[in-house]
């Protein structure tokens, strides 16, 4: 059974490289955006932690430099945030009898 679990963790490891490549790119890019923004080598981690949405991290990096305005920042997320909702909208009839 250990042996059965271990080829179903390499196999499903040797197709997912491909994905971990790409976030590590857009990691280092990300990175290298922060830092040409002038902020610390902190703040990458710290929005990466804290902020579900590739692209709201990019957005919010450059309002970290500009005046802050909460209520700006809180509709910027949501307005981006809310796409999810129609990739949800397109999924219902398949996974209708899924729940």
């Amino acid at each position: 059974m250990e042996t059965n679990k271990t080829a179903n963790f390499a196999f499903a490891f040797r197709q997912s490289i491909p994905i971990l490549f790409g976030y590590v790119m857009l990691g280092f890019g990300y990175g290298l955006y922060m830092h040409n923004l002038g902020l610390a080598f902190w703040y990458p981690p710290l929005m990466t932690a804290t902020v579900y949405g590739g692209s709201v991290e990019f957005i919010l990096a450059n309002m970290l430099i500009q005046k802050f305005n909460p209520l700006t920042v809180l509709s910027v997320t949501l307005v981006v945030g809310f796409r999810q909702f129609f990739y949800g909208l397109s999924m219902l009839k398949r996974y209708r009898s899924a729940g």
